[in-house]
Order: structure tokens, then sequence, then C-alpha cells
């Protein structure tokens, strides 16, 4: 992982105090050096304080401006840094972004639109960059590149950010990993939402990180400036700082993989064309300054600022905690059901295999809310008849818990429920087993499991024929991952409405309609460990591993592209209860569960996707049902934190 640490400061700065400005910017900049800062960005005119109006006539602004850059300039010694300041070229006045790098000034990017309107003058007193580049103290000045040992960096200014044709489109398509923004945007109430959907937009389309810093406090004294700051990925929100702090500056720092940067790009052929079709860029300039050394950022630091459930975005205010990305998911999963059903037209009535488990349950209280929207809802009074539940149970591992749950259940839920034992069908199948195998003691564990699985399939399928019923499969994304499901048993069916929600998912989901409804029923099916009950006293984090872990791996591996080394890295910080070797161990076992189980994935009914993870091969996930991953695993024996 190429792992960067950036910090945006937001600085309170006064007009023409140049030795105060760069006094607090160099502390600024000493604090950012102590927390391992790769990269800062400071906000717009730091130097010379914002906004000069006319006093950027005067000749000595420039000249104090760049003598203070040369002074912080030395001070730069392990750390990249933007600060903004004035510069005048050929009679002219440029507001730039000069980068600060290893002890000296290695170029100054220009700011090319400048608003007047509203408040702002910029039209009357500086000039708009136009293209190219050039030289200004002997240094590049104009439209720059600047490819430091991390990756690489350019920056735009303030409005250039607002601008519909914004000078980063050309710099990511030229190779820019980073853009930097040092701004100085006046405060109205919310007015900060606006910035962060604009540098969220701007990570998303652009397919890079956009690090953005703004002014803090009274300007020259008719503007105050909110502060704040954001470290965006093409994922969301890495960091995001505090807004109007009493504080005179403050500094927030994030740490971002620039190996997302690149697989997003190498994934979206819409990027890839409008790379392509960009056209040659006139007189961008690449600054070098790949040769020093450059150690990575902790890979705790990144592991500690992602969402506590992967797949939830990150930096999203939508967490599973505020309920609100879990109903938005739940009303869709309910949405595709109801339509599936009424669209194919040929169905009566929802089908659901109760188990006293999280997946049928899931299952169930959607067909319930799908009954209820058919027609648009007019049949909500009389939603009972569409749906019909069974539990079928083996005397030998199922138990009066689950039985009691997945009754209680459907009771709650007010549709029928039915109890059908499979122990003869199962003893049948055994038998049948033993002389395919050559004896009993030859048929596996596995083979035993898994005919009482397919019994209940096979019952199942006939019961929607019988009903017209839509049967829901209840596998869940995790299962499928790693194929804990048995094929002609429990994944197949007539519909899969849960198969791209991972468990830990479902299980919050659970516990927010538990809460939200008031469902006692579902207390109680939280209460159980997840188990197939094939075994005497299975359970599936026994199995498998535990479902944070897996689900973590599944996001990691499958969504991110991390190597299984990289997964490991992250899961040690991430979980710090469990052992790095036995987290070490999950990885290896659950990177050959992924590959050696896309020939089950092949064979899944339809599935709903609502995820950005989607790992049916009709739809999404285009994975080589035959391959080795031995390399991967190699590497990830001899791996070190």
């Amino acid at each position: 992982m190429r792992l960067v640490k950036i910090g945006v400061a937001s600085v309170s700065v006064k007009v023409g105090d140049f030795s105060g400005n760069g006094a607090r910017l160099r502390e600024v900049m000493e604090a950012a050096r102590a927390e391992g800062v790769h990269l800062l960005v400071t906000p717009e005119l730091g130097i010379s304080g914002y906004s000069l109006e006319d006093r950027v006539f005067w000749p000595d602004i420039a000249r104090r401006s760049w003598d203070e850059l040369e002074t912080l300039a030395r001070a730069s010694a392990g750390i990249a840094a933007f600060v903004g300041l004035p510069v005048c070229m050929d009679s002219m006045m440029y507001n730039g972004a000069a980068l600060v790098y290893d002890g000296a000034v290695r170029g100054v990017i220009l700011k090319k639109y400048l608003p007047t309107y509203s408040i702002f003058y910029e039209g009357r007193n500086w000039t708009s960059w136009r293209q190219g580049a050039t030289e200004i103290h002997g240094v590049p000045a104009g439209e720059l590149i600047f490819m430091l040992p991390f990756g690489n960096v350019s920056a735009e200014i303030c409005e250039d950010l607002w601008a519909a044709n914004q000078p980063a489109r050309e710099r990511v398509q030229a190779g820019a990993e980073i853009i930097c923004n040092g701004s100085a945007s006046p405060f109205t109430p919310l007015k900060n939402e606006q910035r962060r959907r604009l540098v969220l937009g701007a990570a998303g389309s652009l397919a890079c990180v956009y690090a953005y810093a703004n002014l803090l406090g009274c300007d020259s004294g008719r503007l105050v400036f909110d502060g704040g700051g954001f470290v965006a990925t093409p994922d969301g929100i890495a960091a995001e700082g505090p807004l109007l702090s009493k504080d005179y500056w403050t500094l927030t720092t994030g740490v971002v993989n620039l190996d997302d940067i690149a697989r997003v790009r190498a994934e979206n052929s819409t990027w890839r064309q409008s790379a392509e079709r960009a056209p040659q860029s006139s007189g961008l300039r690449f600054v070098d300054l790949s040769g020093g050394a450059c150690t990575p950022a902790p890979t705790g630091e990144f592991a500690a600022q992602l969402s506590g459930n992967l797949f939830v975005p990150a930096g999203s205010s939508a967490c599973p905690g505020t309920g609100e990305f879990l109903d938005q998911l739940f009303d869709a999963l309910v949405l595709g059901l109801r339509d599936y059903f009424e669209k194919v037209g040929v169905f009566e009535r929802f089908l659901v295999a109760l188990s006293g488990g999280r997946d049928s349950a899931l299952c169930l209280v959607l067909a319930v809310e799908a009954a209820k929207a058919l027609k648009a809802g007019a049949e909500v009074p009389d939603y009972a008849r569409r749906v019909k539940t069974a539990y079928l149970p083996h005397s030998a591992h199922s138990s009066d818990a689950t039985q009691s749950a997945a009754r209680a259940l459907a009771e709650a839920f007010g549709v029928p429920f039915v109890v059908v034992g499979i122990d003869d069908e199962s003893a049948l199948a055994l038998e049948s087993a033993r002389q395919l195998a050559g004896g009993e003691d030859r048929v596996t564990p596995v083979a035993r499991q898994n005919l009482q699985a397919r019994i209940r399939g096979s019952m199942m399928l006939n019961w929607a024929n019988n009903e017209r019923g839509l049967l829901l499969v209840t596998s869940n994304l995790s299962e499928a991952a790693v194929g804990y499901t048995t094929t002609g048993g429990d994944n197949q069916g007539g519909y899969s409405p849960i198969a791209n929600v991972p468990k830990t998912i479902v299980t919050a989901l659970l516990e927010r309609i538990a809460a939200r409804d008031n469902v006692a029923a579902l207390t109680s099916v939280l209460a159980l460990p997840p188990s197939a009950e094939l075994a005497p006293n299975q359970t599936d984090e026994a199995d498998l591993m535990p479902y944070i872990v897996l689900d973590d791996l599944l996001f990691l591996f499958a969504r991110r592209r991390m190597s299984l080394a990289d997964c490991w890295r992250v899961l040690v910080a991430r979980h710090p209860d469990y052992a790095a070797e036995q987290l070490r161990s999950w990885t290896a076992s659950f990177g050959r569960l992924f590959v050696q189980n896309q020939w089950k994935r092949e064979q899944l009914p339809v599935t709903l996707k609502v995820l950005e993870l989607d790992l049916d091969p009709k739809t999404g996930f285009r994975f080589p049902v035959t391959q080795s991953i031995d390399a991967e695993l190699q590497e990830l024996t001899s791996a070190q934190l």
C-alpha cells in the first residue's frame, strides 16, 4: 500500500503581517512534521493575508511575501507543503500556491479563475494565469505537477474548484494523483456542506485524492472564514477539519492509499476514455522531485480512520448507528423484491424457510413489507395471505431455541407457519450416500451436513410449485464469498434478496428494525449465535471466522483489491483483540475459499444488487472460475507488519 498522510490546516492570518503569518505557518508545519505528515495544505494567500484588495498594488507585497516563502522553505526538511502568496511577473500580480519541500521552494502553481461576483472583486487586482509554465525567481511557475517520492501532486486555488472546467481535470488526466486546494472561502450558514459536495464530487469524478484547506477568522474587516477542510478520496471523506475554531490554527490529518487511486482509474472505463481523449497538454510541466526516500504512513492510522463497518462509505453521516444508511438499504431491498414479484407476474405468494436465524428472519421481514407494498399498498390489510413460512427441523441438530424463535417471528408478523420434520428423508438420503460411497464410514461430515440442506431445498422448491410461490433464498454475501452454502440446497430458489448484503449488515438491519418497529421476536433471533444447525453444536463463526473479520476481508480483498498481505496488516490494526497469527491464518483461509468457490457463485439465483461490491457474475463480478492464488498466499506467509 502507498499510504500517504495528508494534513489540511486552517490558519488565521493578518493582512501585511508577513513575518507573523510566516511564524504561524511555520508552527503548523512543525506540528504536521511531528505527526508524520507527508503533504501539508494551507489556505490561500496565507503568507500575505487575504484579502489584500488594492494593497496588492504596492510593490513590496510580492517581494516581502517571497522573502518569507524562502524562510518557510528552509524549515521544510522532511515535509512537502503548499503555502499561498502573491507573485509578480511582468508587472502582473498572480495568486500563487508555492510548494516548499525538503528545504527549498520547488515551484508555484498560479490561480486560473478569479471570482468577480457577490463579495469578490479579484478581477480588479489579480491576473488570471492562462496556460502553460514559466519561471519566477529561478523556479517553475504556472501549471505544474510535482513528482514527489510518495506520488504525483498538483494544486488549484479556491475558485478553481468551483469552475465548470476546473484546472485539476487536465492535471489528473496527465497523471496527478493528489490535488491540493488552498482556499479563502467566507462563511455563510451551511456553506461547508456545499464545499463538501464539491470536494467529494471532484475526488469522485477525477478519481483522485482531493485535499482542501480553508482560511480561519476575520480577514481585513468585513469577512469571516470558518476554517474546516477535507481530505477526500473517491470512496469518501478520509478526514474533516473543525469549523469556526477559536484556536488560531487547526491541523487535521488523514491517511490515504494511493494504490486505491490507481485501482479506481484502472477499473473505471469512463475515466480511462476521458484520459485517452484529453488533448495534449499545452505547457503543463512536470517537476521531478521523486529522488528522495519516503516512509509510508503507519497502517494503524489508515485502519483507524476506516468506517466501523467497511461497507458503509468512509466519512458518511449515514452510518449504521444513525439508521439512515440502514433505512435506505432496507427500503431498496423491499422495493426490488416487490417489483420482481409483480413484474415477473406468475407468483401468488412469498415463501420463506425460517431457520430461527438472522438471514431467514430478514428475508421474512422483507417479504412482509413487499407484500404490503403490492399494488402500491392497496392490499395492506390482506398482506398475510401473500406470505407463508415453514420450519424444517432435523431432530438431532435443530434446537428448541431456533424453532421457538422462528415460530415467534411468524406470529409477530401474523403469517402462516408450519413445521415439517426431515428425519425420515435424511435417513433415506444417508442410506443412498452410504451405498454410493461404499460404506457409511466413507460418507464425509460435509456430505452428511449437506444432504440435509438439499432435502430442505427440494421440499421448498416443490412447495413453491404447489403454491405458485416465490421461494426466497436466504444466503447472504458473506456466505457467497466463501462458499458457505450448499449447491442444490440453501442456495436454490426463485430470488435471492440478501445475496448482496454481508452478514454484519444483516445483523445491523435486524437490530435497526427491532428497535425502530418494536419487534421483540427479532431480539430472540439476534440472541442466538449464527448456525446452519447441520451438525452437533455447530456455529458459523467456528466453522469460518468471526463475521466482522470475514466481512473486513471481503471488502478489502474483493472491493479494494488489496493483496492478502495488506489485508492482514489492516486486520491487525482493526482487530487488536485477535492475535496477529490468528488473523494471518483467517486471511489465508479466506483467500483460498474465495478463489475456490467462484463455481458456486456462478450458479446463484437472481440477486438484487444494492451495494458497490457485487459478487454476482451476471451483473458486476467477472472472476475466473479456475485460477491459482499460491503466490499471494506465499507472500502472506512471509509478510511482516
